[in-house]
């Protein structure tokens, strides 16, 4: 696994956009999707080290997409949602939870959280 590639889920373009710029400035290799159609395909081909994923999207529901991946693998999952019902929803499942939309300086915080915790208990 690539410690610094990161799967980035979700549908808003510009939003999707700004986290990728952000994530790449600070030295991580952002795959992008915009839905769920190739998830599976896109975790086997880059075997990211983390998948950040949004939650309402037009093409699944976002909770049940992550309990397939974590059912298949053992990827930590980053879920950013503007909806905090959903939030609540995925807590018990997930490795992290955040309302939308994140700034920059918190996304990275977050990530460097979550990947160092996931590398010292490799």
């Amino acid at each position: 696994m690539a410690s610094n590639t990161i799967l980035l889920l979700e549908d808003d373009q510009p939003l999707r956009e700004y986290y990728s710029l952000t994530l790449e400035a600070n030295d991580y290799e952002v795959i992008q999707a915009e839905n769920s159609g190739e998830i599976i395909k896109l975790i086997e081909i880059h075997d990211p080290a983390l998948i950040i994923t949004d939650l309402v999207m037009p093409d699944h529901d976002g909770l049940e997409g992550i309990f397939k991946l974590l059912g298949r693998y053992k990827i930590p999952v980053m879920v950013l949602s503007a909806y905090p019902e959903f939030i609540q929803l995925s807590r018990p499942v997930v490795t992290a939870t955040y309302l939308k939309p994140l700034s920059a300086e918190d996304l990275i915080k977050a990530v460097g959280k979550i990947l160092d915790k996931s590398l010292s208990s490799s």
